[in-house]
């Protein structure tokens, strides 16, 4: 492990390096693999996963969104005939989310999708390769945390 102050990195290093994540592009793919950084997709993996009902709030809390964000999305869903919205029958504020169907086969679907693709990785990169590579992404998020302000 290299320490700061020694062996720092040229800017022939740096600018090359950065030129080679910018033409892998693998930002893009890996933000498919967190569903909270996808709209509706987020929002059909969250009920999926969870196998019953969940709150417009909670889904606002998982995926950071505001709560008007969410129930625009909600609202194209239903329209989709994705999800139903019921108010709670103890809160009329909370709305109450489930999947239809339709809906849980969409979700299923996108899952299977998401489990041949990365399975096609790990057969083609190697299983011990993606987890160094996994680790390796660990390290250099670890590193490039901003700054709490003070």
């Amino acid at each position: 492990m290299i320490s700061r102050g020694e062996n720092m990195a040229t800017a022939e290093q740096i600018k090359l390096l950065m030129e080679l994540l910018r033409e892998a592009g693998p930002a893009d793919y890996f933000k498919t693999l967190d569903p909270r950084q996808m709209g509706m997709e987020a929002i059909l993996h969250m009920l999926l996963e969870s196998g019953e009902t969940v709150t417009a709030g909670s889904i606002s809390e998982e995926m950071n969104v505001s709560t008007a964000r969410v129930a625009v999305l909600l609202r194209k869903m239903a329209e989709k005939g994705l999800v139903t919205k019921e108010t709670d029958t103890v809160d009329a504020r909370v709305t109450v989310v489930r999947l239809t169907e339709a809906g849980r086969k969409t979700a299923e679907e996108k899952r299977s999708m998401a489990f041949r693709q990365m399975g096609a990785v790990i057969d083609r990169v190697g299983m011990d390769r993606m987890l160094e590579f996994a680790a390796v992404l660990k390290e250099i998020k670890a590193v490039m945390k901003c700054p709490k302000e003070d």
